[in-house]
C-alpha cells in the first residue's frame, strides 16, 4: 500500500472508524517488521493532532475487552455523541497498542504502550502525570508511563536515574507502583518519597506518608517516614533512619553533598548528573576522599572545585575527562 493510503487507514484506525477486514489489513501489514517504525511514528502524529484526548477509562476498558472477546465493542456508555467518539477512542487506541504487541519484538512494544518522560544532563524537570501525581525528575533520568493513561487498578511507572514523587491518593485507592530494574517495586497510596534506580544501585528515601518495597526473591519491607532504604549492586541492603537527609535531596537544589565520599564515586556522580564520563587512571587518586556540600550547575564548575580543593589536574580528553595528580 502506498505510505498516504496506509496513513489514512491508521488515523482512521486509531479513532474506531474502521471495519473488521481493514483491521485484519493492519495486523497482517504490522506483522513484517519494516513497518513498525512507520506505525509509531504515525501513532504519535495523530497523538500530536488529538491534545484534548481524555478517555472514560472504565468505558474503554470495558469495551477493549469486549473487542478483544470477539465482541462488537459495545457495552455501558455515557449519553451523547462526543461521549460514545471518546469511548470508541480508547478503545481502539488500547487495541492498536495490543495488536502492536502480539506482532512486534519486545523492545518495540515498549515504545507502543509507554511514553517516555525524561530530563537532560544537568537539567532537573517537573511533570504532572494524569491523575495527579507530580514528579519531579533528576539529571539525566528517565520515567515510563502507560502512553494511553492509568486504566484502573495500579498505577504503574519504571524509573531510570532519580526523581521525587508526591502522589495524588485516589478515590478509588489506587496504588501506585515504581518499577526499578526488573527487582525492585515501590508501592504507595499517596505519599512524599524520592527514588534512585542506576547502575550504582536503588535507594529509596521516605519523607512522608508508608511505602512498601518489593525486593528481589519476593521478599518485602516497609518504610515509615525518615527511612533510607539503600541497596547494592549485589543485591545487599540495608534500611536505616538518618539524622541527617540533605545528601538524599541536594540535587533538587543542584547540589552535591560529599561526606568522606571516594572520588571515584564523585567521577560517578558527574557522569549520573552531567553526562560526562570521569576517569581516574591512578588507582590511589581515585581512592582520596572529599567532604563538603557545593553548588554546581554546571559539570566545570565542579570540576573546578574539585581541582582547587584536591590539587589535582584536569585532562580534557576527546570523549571524556581525566582526573590526574599534575606532574612536577
Amino acid at each position: 500500500m502506498k505510505e498516504s493510503v496506509i496513513r489514512q487507514l491508521l488515523f482512521d484506525f486509531f479513532e474506531g472508524k474502521t471495519t473488521s477486514i481493514q483491521r485484519k489489513m493492519i495486523e497482517e501489514w504490522l506483522a513484517e517488521s519494516p513497518n513498525e517504525e512507520l506505525f509509531y511514528r504515525y501513532l504519535d502524529e495523530w497523538e500530536n493532532e488529538h491534545p484534548q484526548f481524555g478517555p472514560d477509562q472504565e468505558i474503554a476498558l470495558d469495551r477493549f475487552r469486549s473487542a478483544m472477546a470477539g465482541g462488537n465493542g459495545t457495552g455501558p456508555h455515557r449519553a451523547g455523541p462526543e461521549a460514545e467518539r471518546t469511548s470508541r477512542l480508547g478503545q481502539w487506541l488500547w487495541l492498536a497498542a495490543s495488536i502492536a504487541v502480539i506482532t512486534m519484538g519486545i523492545a518495540f512494544q515498549k515504545q507502543i504502550l509507554y511514553k517516555s518522560l525524561e530530563s537532560g544532563p544537568g537539567k532537573m524537570v517537573t511533570y504532572r502525570l494524569s491523575e495527579g501525581t507530580e514528579v519531579l525528575l533528576n539529571a539525566n533520568s528517565t520515567l515510563l508511563i502507560p502512553r494511553f493513561g492509568f486504566l484502573g487498578g495500579d498505577r504503574e511507572v519504571q524509573l531510570d536515574g532519580e526523581a521525587e514523587f508526591k502522589v495524588k491518593h485516589t478515590r478509588s485507592h489506587d496504588r501506585f507502583v515504581v518499577k526499578m530494574g526488573d527487582r525492585y517495586r515501590i508501592e504507595v497510596l499517596g505519599t512524599e518519597f524520592v527514588a534512585y534506580s542506576r547502575a550504582r544501585g536503588k535507594r529509596v528515601f521516605l519523607k512522608e506518608g508508608k511505602v512498601k518495597l518489593g525486593l528481589p526473591e519476593g521478599r518485602q519491607l516497609y518504610m515509615k517516614p525518615g527511612n533510607l532504604f539503600v541497596s547494592g549492586r549485589n543485591g545487599s541492603y540495608r534500611m536505616t533512619a538518618p539524622a541527617d537527609t540533605r545528601p538524599y535531596t541536594a540535587w533538587k537544589e543542584q547540589t552535591f553533598y560529599f561526606n568522606n565520599t571516594l572520588l571515584s564515586d564523585v567521577a560517578q556522580q558527574i557522569g549520573e548528573q552531567f553526562g560526562t564520563e570521569v576517569r581516574i587512571p591512578d588507582t590511589l587518586l581515585a581512592q582520596r576522599r572529599i567532604g563538603g556540600i557545593y553548588k554546581a550547575d554546571q559539570v566545570d564548575d565542579l570540576l573546578q572545585i574539585l581541582s582547587e580543593l584536591m590539587q589535582i589536574e584536569i585532562i580534557q580528553k576527546e570523549d571524556h575527562i581525566e582526573l590526574a595528580i599534575p606532574k612536577p
